[in-house]
């Protein structure tokens, strides 16, 4: 990653630029830290997310509440369990034999009587701010992002999607905190024969009691991702098990019900945590996949959704930096 060392003064007039140009999208994200008297400028390509949002089907804005039964497309294997319909609860988790309205996370193992698929298992209330929202895709480019991904990840399966479910939590606010944004969203995959489940992180706003994982009846087969439980929930904007940032990729396909509990792995081994520098106030971007001007500083500032072509932005990058020098952050 290249980190561009600039002055304020150029800091202020790359700003000034995009904001009067708002040009169509190049599908570059601009992140901007402003860290104690210096700023760094790092760029991205895009965004863990799926797509969402416009032909979504959105939940109830409500606290501890749930969708409506899901049928599913395709039947979804679960460690040797086959399902054909699913919930999407607004507190951070999908159930499958009934809405689950806990707003009290317990700990993965928890040897309970749930399946349980949980990317952020905490007490949410979208009724102030946050949209929750779910669609199935059986075709179109949605199930092509799956085929490569899963390839990526689980190279020796020569895998090819048929079925994608996305189910996605939009800057949703804490209770009873309204205001705060967390964004996040799972991604359950099948080909009919294998299933994989990936679970992708935006801006998560500071929270301690959070379970993020999966659990299953008696748990048989249990994951807890790191952080979980602990001051350290929002590192899963950066943490990952497959070089993303922000993702966690599992198969969930195989197993059988009938013997103790283990504890399965994910795709690969756990990547430590990337940190922003301390005292730095962390406001990344996440939700829509479009590009996005994201301004983080020592003060709450954030601007989204200024988008601009590549000639303009490097035309423009290219005469801010005319005296700046290429550091390593």
């Amino acid at each position: 990653m290249l980190t561009f060392k600039i002055s304020r003064f150029q800091y202020i007039y790359i700003v000034l630029c995009i904001i009067f140009l708002q040009l169509s999208s190049y599908g570059l994200m601009i992140t901007v830290v402003l860290y104690r008297s210096t700023t760094y400028i790092t760029t991205t390509r895009s965004t863990v997310f799926y797509p969402f949002g416009a032909g979504d089907i959105e939940n109830d804005r409500s606290d501890d509440g749930s969708s409506s039964v899901i049928y599913l497309l395709q039947q979804f294997i679960f460690f040797g369990q086959t399902y054909s319909q699913i919930y999407v609860n607004n507190n951070g988790h999908l159930t499958f034999d009934g809405s689950f309205n806990s707003w009290t996370p317990y700990q993965f193992p928890g040897y309970g009587g749930l399946d349980l698929i949980a990317p952020f298992w905490t007490d949410i209330d979208n009724r102030g701010n946050g949209v929750i929202s779910y669609r199935q895709y059986t075709s179109g480019s949605v199930l092509t992002d799956a085929t490569q991904d899963i390839n990526q990840y689980f190279p020796d399966l020569s895998f090819s999607a048929t079925w994608v479910f996305v189910a996605t939590w939009d800057r949703v606010a804490y209770y009873p905190y309204s205001g705060t944004e967390t964004s996040f969203q799972v991604v359950l995959i099948s080909d009919g024969h294998y299933t994989f489940i990936l679970m992708n992180y935006g801006t998560i706003a500071p929270k301690h009691y959070v379970q993020a994982g999966y659990d299953t009846i008696n748990s048989r087969y249990h994951f807890s991702i790191p952080g979980s439980f602990s001051n350290n929930i929002t590192n899963l904007t950066y943490s990952s098990n497959v070089n993303v940032p922000g993702r966690w990729a599992f198969r969930t396909d195989h197993g059988s019900r009938a013997a103790s509990s283990v504890t399965t792995s994910p795709a690969v081994t756990p990547k430590p945590a990337v940190q922003l520098p301390s005292n730095t106030l962390a406001r990344t971007f996440s939700g829509k996949p479009v590009p996005s001007l994201v301004i983080l500083t020592t003060t709450p500032l954030t601007i989204r959704f200024f988008t601009f072509k590549g000639p303009a932005l490097m035309f423009y990058l290219r005469l801010a930096f005319l005296q700046c020098r290429v550091s390593q952050l």
